[in-house]
């Protein structure tokens, strides 16, 4: 009895854990773009240092990454941005800043676990010197 009792705890919790796992995923926001061509970007909005940051523009190379394959991107934020992350739950990435209010990335994707590939939103967080954020969400689906 003991042991059905503690099969059935265990095939439920199972289930609650599948549940968790399923994720929806955020649309793409209007200031976001993705195509393997270069975007046309807009000009940083210059800010003083106590300004809340801003992520004015977002370009990718894809959204659809597949093992293999060279992942691309870029930012376009207020001068007063001190840094651009991009975190899953299952990575986060320091975006490089190339000029003030500009960043960009361009990442090797080689191969992962069978278990990472499913859809993930993607948050896109930057903040000012003072650790300020500003916050979008996009949809991010790894093959």
């Amino acid at each position: 009895m003991f042991v059905l009792a503690s099969s059935r705890l265990l095939a439920v919790a199972a289930l609650v854990a599948l549940v968790g796992c399923a994720s929806h995923l955020p649309s793409l926001p209007r200031d976001a773009s993705v195509s393997n061509a270069a975007a046309p970007m807009p000009t940083p909005d210059i800010l003083g240092n106590g300004a809340p940051p801003k992520l004015i523009a977002m370009h990718f190379s894809s959204l659809d990454l597949r093992r293999g394959t060279t992942w691309h991107g870029s930012f376009v934020t207020s001068t007063n941005t001190a840094s651009v992350e991009m975190r899953t739950n299952l990575f986060s990435i320091d975006v490089p800043r190339t000029r003030f209010g500009e960043f960009s990335f361009s990442l090797a994707l080689f191969d992962w676990p069978p278990i990472f590939t499913r859809s993930y939103a993607l948050r896109v967080i930057a903040r000012n010197s003072a650790g300020v954020r500003s916050e979008q969400d996009l949809p991010l689906v790894m093959h």
